[in-house]
């Protein structure tokens, strides 16, 4: 299919040369000129073929036209359909508007700070679906997203059309410094009886039996050689010993829930390039409520639209105080029980327990005493006198 509107000519007559001549002089653009015989062949605009008529006519000239399907004789035809002429600009429109909005919002980057938390963030700062991207200040924005979550060392806040790519890096946690060449000592962290000792560097001041109180030393980084010269080593030692431990649950007979009474009110929106628009629904007016969003994007050949049903899902709670007997009570105690022992001391075995319940007005307190074992040693360092240091633990060995 050609662009233009073009018309091929046949023109035969007993003597074409003074019509050709005509046609030359004339302002009718003509190409593609040959002769066979007594035929002239050309190609004209449509527009000029009233015009190479007349000519035609007035030298006793046939002309046989063939006219070629163009794209411009085909919109011609479309030129009065106002429906066709809106529906292209209104598409025109459309697809200007979607560029230039913001549809989707991606994280990119996050380990541990939760994607929704930036987008929660972003919100606050007006960027969300259905803005305009060219109000949005980024840089801006970048700056406020560092600020308000120390865990990121650098934003970066581009868009790509309609889709806003928010790149993250997060910072790496500093590692403790322990110098092995600081001198220290290990000392007792509980009251307890030593049951086991592993020393790797240091000088061991109990035994294996001995009992210890908080803070005793056990194993010491002050050492002699057999010259009688001091030197200082960072202890580094195991020390398992057994002690107790104490703690306190109380589980009351009345307890505060909150339930879902059964009604439910669902509201409706058609979500259209970052819109919302309501569709019919009810509006509740529970005194308290649980809500849940879910959002349903419509899909074309396995593609996500920019379209899609968002729906909000209210339902109606009331708080209750419910009466538990002390068989319930004491159940529900036991499991609190179970999870402190599997939680808070996941770290030690126990040896032995004792459990002492108390009932009262209000509930049941249970006492907890624990017979354990687990590492007692703890770290110490201490400080030398500057004014005749004895050498280090680095120091001794360049000697």
């Amino acid at each position: 299919m050609k662009l233009r509107d073009l018309c091929d000519i046949e023109a035969e007559g007993r003597n074409p040369y003074p019509f050709i001549n005509a046609v030359r002089e004339s302002p009718i653009l003509c190409t593609e000129q040959h002769c066979k015989g007594n035929i002239f062949f050309c190609r004209i605009l449509s527009r000029d073929l009233a015009e190479f008529r007349q000519l035609a006519d007035a030298y006793a000239i046939r002309l046989t036209v063939t006219r070629h399907r163009s794209l411009q004789r085909r919109l011609k035809a479309y030129r009065l359909r106002i429906g066709l002429a809106a529906g292209i600009l209104l598409g025109g429109m459309l697809i200007f508007y979607q560029s230039n909005v913001v549809q989707t919002i991606e994280v990119q980057g996050n380990t541990a700070v939760p994607a929704s938390t930036i987008t929660a963030l972003l919100e606050q700062e007006g960027i969300r679906q259905g803005v305009w991207i060219a109000s949005l200040d980024l840089t801006h924005c970048e700056r406020r997203l560092r600020a308000a979550v120390p865990e990121l060392a650098w934003v970066g806040i581009r868009h790509t059309g309609s889709r806003l790519v928010v790149e993250v890096t997060e910072r790496k946690p500093k590692p403790e410094m322990l110098s092995e060449h600081t001198p220290c000592n290990i000392v007792s962290a509980r009251d307890a009886q030593i049951t086991d000792v592993q020393v790797y560097s240091g000088r061991l001041c109990r035994l294996i039996g001995d009992g210890v109180a908080k803070g005793d030393l056990i194993v010491s980084g002050v050492l002699e050689d057999k010259n009688g010269r001091t030197f200082y080593r960072h202890a580094n030692a195991k020390i398992t010993g057994i002690y107790t431990r104490e703690a306190e649950l109380t589980e009351y007979f009345t307890q505060r829930t909150t339930e879902e009474t059964g009604r439910i009110t669902k509201q409706r929106y058609l979500r259209l390039f970052g819109l919302r628009l309501p569709l019919p629904s009810g509006h509740p007016t529970y005194e308290s409520s649980h809500v849940t969003e879910t959002d349903t994007p419509f899909t074309f050949l396995g593609a996500e639209l920019p379209c899609g049903i968002f729906q909000r899902t209210i339902a109606e709670t009331t708080v209750t105080d419910i009466t538990r007997t002390e068989e319930e009570t004491k159940l529900a105690l036991h499991a609190a029980i179970v999870r402190y022992e599997k939680n808070i001391l996941s770290d030690v075995t126990i040896l032995d327990r004792r459990l002492e319940y108390h009932t009262g007005a209000d509930g049941i307190t249970c006492r907890m005493y624990y017979r354990v074992e687990g590492e007692i040693g703890q770290t110490a360092d201490f400080y030398l006198d500057l004014e005749d240091p004895a050498p280090t633990e680095k120091e001794q060995d360049s000697q």
